[in-house]
């Protein structure tokens, strides 16, 4: 009988056993379940906080792996944009001048996407942000290069309708860069080396030895040949009218004349020598070209150099300096 409970009647005077109900045991083992719960999740947490199972260190690799790549791609992104940025200018700036065609707008390069959000479907990921990043600069260089690649195919368009026109245009240096030792002085206002005044140089100053040959920019006809070894003015000077879009190209302080005027002449083919006749303190080409008779940058012309150096020139150009001439 032991472990049984018994409790007195008062109304029959006698000890009766008590019968132990369903709550009676729920009391009993309610501290053991309470307990057993209490300790699972105590044991649950630390699994998950404090140990990581083989599939999940694979998977933290992965999103380790995924963020250091895309951050990287996001930086090659950048770098091509900054390179198409550059073409941009060069197609606005110097080829669609030179075919006297519209430059294209930078809001039209540049304008983004309306409409609904394009990237709904990437939120709400541990990585959104960076994969949303990407995916705009990804559909941002498209379309630039969408934009770039329609504005080239109307200039190559251009070009062969106009192939004579384009055989025409000054557009190579005149003088070899065996020969070439440096650009003397660019288009702009400069201190004269003589006068010693500031004035408008009209054109850039092509330093090399004397004797150097000095090619035709463009095919052309000679309209003006002055052989002129006093020290004043351009001295010995070639004046080419390339027959298109108002452009000649004059070439002065020249040692000797090898064309004679009225002579037709053939891009690249030798008109003289450089020298330092006229009023110049070294031997050195003047080379200027002009549109209806007014003077322009020439630099604006040159295509036989690289983007970088082209936008060098263009920077070397703006500082003030003291001409050859």
């Amino acid at each position: 009988m032991a472990g049984k409970k018994f409790r007195f009647n008062p109304e029959t005077l006698q000890y009766e056993a008590v019968n132990k109900g369903f709550k009676h045991y729920i009391r009993k083992i309610l501290p053991y379940v309470i307990g057993s719960v209490i300790f699972g999740a105590v044991f649950m947490f630390a699994y998950t906080h404090l140990y990581e199972t083989p599939q999940e260190r694979k998977l933290k690799s992965e999103n380790k792996f995924l963020s250091e790549n895309l951050t990287h791609i996001n930086q090659r992104l950048e770098n091509i944009n900054s390179e198409l940025e550059q073409i941009s200018r060069h197609d606005n700036q110097l080829y669609r001048v030179i075919y006297q065609m519209d430059s294209i707008p930078g809001k039209v390069r540049n304008s983004g996407f309306g409409g609904t959000d394009r990237y709904t479907n990437l939120k709400g990921r541990e990585h959104s942000d960076l994969v949303i990043k990407t995916s705009q600069r990804i559909d941002q260089l498209t379309k630039k290069l969408n934009i770039q690649k329609n504005s080239f195919n109307q200039l190559s368009s251009v070009l062969k309708n106009e192939t004579e026109r384009v055989q025409h245009l000054p557009i190579i240096q005149p003088i070899n860069n065996k020969g070439l030792t440096r650009i003397g002085s660019y288009y702009g206002m400069r201190l004269h080396p003589i006068l010693g005044i500031y004035r408008m140089h009209d054109g850039i100053d092509l330093t090399a030895p004397t004797g150097t040959p000095v090619y035709a920019s463009g095919a052309g006809k000679v309209v003006r040949v002055d052989h002129n070894r006093t020290r004043r003015g351009y001295g010995n000077l070639v004046v080419i009218d390339h027959g298109f879009d108002g452009l000649s190209s004059r070439y002065a302080h020249l040692n000797s004349i090898k064309v004679k005027k009225g002579q037709t002449i053939e891009r690249g083919e030798q008109i003289g020598t450089v020298g330092s006749t006229g009023l110049s303190t070294g031997p050195h080409l003047h080379y200027e070209i002009r549109r209806e008779g007014k003077t322009i940058n020439p630099l604006y012309y040159y295509l036989n150099v690289s983007a970088n150096q082209y936008d060098q020139l263009i920077d070397l150009a703006q500082v003030p300096g003291k001409s050859f001439d």
